[in-house]
């Protein structure tokens, strides 16, 4: 990671994007082990701030941050360029779409600069635990039939349901936020807890029929094969219905890592609005396609 240059590249779909110099986005070498996380931020800035630091904490490397910010006006492009800054030894890109009606486009150009052999797509109203990414690629690499690999979650459809958590979600009652997002989960409960999680299941997986968006590892050679997403709802690579269904036609297995526990608060990274979203609803389980 040492030689790793960082890229910030502001794309403004309503502007123009400077052509790309040769060798400014290398393609994926085999056997680099390089993974390309893709990060859409639809503003929510206050859940950014809580899934960036357990990112950097908890990713092995190597690894690369694409992230698309899709009309963000509440500081997320500041902040993403400040997360640039603090990294001089880790790639990172921002890309930047005006609109919702941007979002095919801005992910064309992010799989455009991807390096990695694998992908994940990551919302940011994630919060992501120890050993995450070295599992799902463990599990990624037990066959070539396996083409997506997702994990558990308290918000997620089944397979990937974990019914009960022990921990809160959503702010105490008559407790006002001091600043930060540290109020919105009780972070290292949600850390002991998939700690608990990893040791109870350990070693188990199971095949899905679809995955969902919030966490999913996708090879780099599902996509080559199944070509271009188009999706009706406009959400390009990030409607995992379709990306789900085109990969089983391919004759790829969707995995499900019964081992790995990454929360998710649902219905954020999509929601639009002011720096004041409306509260989580913890108790919704049937996540849609891309939250």
């Amino acid at each position: 990671m040492s030689d790793e240059q960082v890229i910030v590249a502001q794309t403004n779909r309503n502007g123009n994007k400077p052509a790309p110099t040769p060798g400014e986005q290398p393609l994926a070498v085999a056997g680099t082990g390089l993974v390309s996380i893709l990060i859409p931020c639809c503003g929510q800035l206050e859940y950014t701030k809580l899934c960036l630091p357990a990112l950097l904490r908890h990713t092995r490397i190597p690894f690369e941050l694409l992230f698309l910010d899709i009309g963000s006006l509440d500081g997320t492009a500041d902040y993403l360029a400040g997360i640039a800054a603090a990294l001089p030894n880790l790639r990172v890109e921002v890309l930047r779409a005006a609109s919702d009606l941007d979002i095919p486009s801005a992910c064309s150009d992010a799989l455009a600069a991807a390096r990695g052999e694998c992908l994940v797509l990551l919302n940011n109203d994630t919060i992501v635990t120890e050993g995450w990414l070295h599992q799902l690629l463990a599990l990624a690499a037990l066959s070539t039939a396996v083409g997506l690999v997702g994990p558990m979650s308290n918000y997620a459809a089944p397979p990937q349901l974990v019914e009960t958590v022990p921990y809160r979600v959503g702010p105490r009652r008559h407790v006002q936020p001091r600043g930060g997002a540290q109020w919105l989960v009780e972070v290292e409960a949600v850390h002991a807890f998939a700690k608990q999680y990893r040791q109870e299941h350990k070693g188990k997986w199971a095949a899905a029929e679809r995955l969902g968006g919030f966490c999913l590892l996708v090879k780099r050679e599902v996509l080559q094969r199944i070509g271009p997403l188009e999706s009706d709802l406009g959400l390009g690579l990030f409607d995992t219905d379709v990306l789900s269904m085109k990969a089983r036609v391919a004759g790829f297995t969707l995995a499900v890592c019964c081992d790995v526990f990454v929360h998710h608060f649902g219905t954020r990274t999509f929601a639009h609005g002011s720096a004041n979203p409306p509260p989580p609803v913890p108790d919704r389980r049937n996540a849609t396609t891309v939250n």
